[in-house]
């Protein structure tokens, strides 16, 4: 018999993307949503696909992840988000790679899309985490924003990107920067890393010179700049939320 793969997937209202995703997973066995309390059709227009729906309170994208991960029962795993789309090339070439494989593990390369354009610059290219791998052979970290799997095994790497429609509007882009904002600095006060007053605004100004300058993102013309800029102040609120917070603990605490 062919090996099994199953998609795996965490949502919170993604009703307007999901379906073009569940759509690119056609070749899967199996589909695994991890819904978080979505208030639209998200769990509806899952289970249209025969998708297998979860629902569970969301404690950070790599716990979710994880347990999505472990929700799983075919062979292979392909961890994908809702606004990700599998290319019928690569489609192709997972169940190949499956029904042959060279590693228990494998990077997906990934093109991102920001304000509807391909997005080649700030390091989003060449982006290529790890989503494919047997489903003993990886594991999510526990981070609570910019998860991501591992492994102990030596990884393979595939030819074909998916599609990564990250942000569609500017309206979408603020939103995501404040929802990462605060779990970033839920995520520095369970490191204990020291925060003053001073943090937020020089990791700010780090983050925009990396991905504007060193990054290159001045090549993506306007959508480099505010990538850039959106960038900066996602770092600036996650540093100043958790100097807020400190503050508040330490005069409670006198």
């Amino acid at each position: 018999m062919s090996p099994t793969i199953s998609a795996v997937i965490i949502t919170r209202n993604e009703a307007e993307m999901l379906p073009g995703l569940l759509e690119s997973l056609h070749f899967c066995d199996e589909i695994v949503v991890v819904d978080s309390h979505s208030q639209d059709a998200t769990r509806e227009i899952a289970a249209s696909f025969n998708a297998r729906v979860i629902e569970r309170d969301f404690n950070g994208f790599g716990d979710q992840k994880e347990f999505a991960r472990t929700q799983a029962n075919g062979d292979w795993i392909l961890s994908i988000d809702a606004d990700e789309r599998v290319p019928a090339a690569l489609a192709d070439e997972i169940v190949a790679t499956v029904a042959a494989p060279g590693h228990d593990a494998y990077l997906v390369p990934r093109l991102s899309y920001f304000l509807g354009k391909p997005f080649r610059h700030s390091g989003w290219w060449p982006d290529a985490p790890l989503r494919l791998f047997r489903r003993d052979a990886a594991r999510f970290n526990s981070k609570m924003v910019h998860e991501f799997a591992e492994t102990d095994r030596p990884t393979g790497r595939l030819s074909h990107h998916l599609d990564h429609y990250t942000v569609r509007s500017l309206k979408q882009a603020l939103a995501k920067a404040h929802h990462y904002s605060v779990l970033g600095a839920e995520q520095l006060k369970k490191t204990g890393k020291r925060v003053s007053l001073a943090s937020p605004f020089t990791h700010a100004l780090g983050a925009f010179i990396k991905t504007y300058l060193i990054k290159r993102g001045f090549l993506g013309g306007v959508e480099g700049f505010v990538n850039a800029w959106i960038h900066g102040q996602t770092v600036f609120w996650k540093y100043m939320i958790a100097h807020l917070d400190r503050r508040t603990g330490q005069r409670r605490q006198s």
